[in-house]
């Protein structure tokens, strides 16, 4: 087992580590103003990179990596819809919607007609 997975301060310092390194990654970008931004990507990208590994090597950071991986996994169980099922969802979710249009029309027009009753406006 790695030393910084048993010692919570050795994991605390990783982290930290790692934080600081995100940072020095972006100082760079803004201390590279007069470079290319190929350049400076580069730096952002690399101190990410470099964080990332630092940040594995913790138990935070493994834990992650674990956790990432078992959503991956789940993602691959997804099945989707073909193309013809999709087209027939889509098919009777329109003609569902028309359908309580029209019942909500018909239903609108009969509270008017009702309320315009009560009111003495007459029919």
């Amino acid at each position: 087992m790695n030393t910084a997975q048993q010692n919570p301060v050795a994991n605390t310092f990783m982290l930290v580590l790692a934080i600081l390194v995100v940072i020095g990654g972006v100082v760079g970008y803004y201390l590279l103003d007069g470079q290319p931004d190929f350049i400076r990507m580069l730096a952002v990208i690399g101190a990410l990179i470099v964080a990332g590994f630092i940040a594995y090597k913790t138990q935070q950071g493994r834990a992650l990596f674990d956790f990432l991986k078992a959503a991956d996994l789940e993602r691959r169980k997804i099945v989707w819809p073909t193309r013809t099922e999709t087209l027939q969802t889509t098919v009777i979710i329109g003609v569902v919607t028309l359908i309580v249009s029209f019942i909500l029309f018909g239903m609108d027009l009969f509270f008017s007609w009702g309320v315009r009753l009560l009111m003495g406006g007459g029919v």
